[in-house]
């Protein structure tokens, strides 16, 4: 496991931020390929993360695969009894973006088959299966990439205590 500090983290800070950087740029820039625009894309990670702590809520902190598998049944007709309604106004305080503005985006994300609005559960995650699966792709890459990210994290924080990075314990080992 990888914990480090808030003082070690800035003692390590010029060997792993550009590294964050180009991780949220490029991960920016995916979102917005798979959203179409940089406001969808912000507006769907709002409701994507409110399916996530939903789904958490439903199978606890299981393992990557076990809220992968939850995550994909969310759009089952099982899922909708889930509480906690998401609105325009939830995700304008949360955005930051004029509620209007947030009506109109979220109304677009639904008429691209990413989500569904409904008097009674508010606004859910429900996307087409073609949505999904892009979706499904780009947390691939957000795993591979953030793992590659705490990686160097960690071999940084090691280097500064004197202690083998993951590499070199590997080649020991081999």
């Amino acid at each position: 496991m990888i914990v480090v500090s808030e003082e070690r983290l800035k003692r390590v800070f010029g060997a792993v931020w550009t590294r964050f950087l180009e991780f949220e740029i490029t991960r920016s820039k995916l979102m917005c390929e798979v959203a179409g625009n940089p406001l969808s894309a912000l507006i769907l990670q709002v409701v994507a993360y409110h399916n996530l702590t939903l789904v958490q809520s439903a199978v606890g902190d299981q393992t990557y695969d076990e809220i992968r598998s939850a995550w994909e049944l969310s759009d089952e007709p099982s899922a909708q009894h889930w509480p906690q309604k998401l609105s325009f106004a939830a995700i304008a305080d949360i955005t930051g973006i004029d509620k209007e503005t947030v009506r109109r985006s979220v109304k677009k994300l639904e008429a691209n088959g990413w989500l569904s609005i409904d008097q009674q559960t508010g606004i859910s995650y429900t996307p087409s299966q073609t949505n999904q699966d892009k979706l499904l792709l780009l947390n691939e890459w957000e795993v591979t990439h953030f793992g590659r990210l705490l990686k160097r994290l960690n071999d940084a924080n090691n280097k500064e205590h004197g202690l083998p990075s993951e590499n070199s314990k590997l080649q020991n080992i081999g």
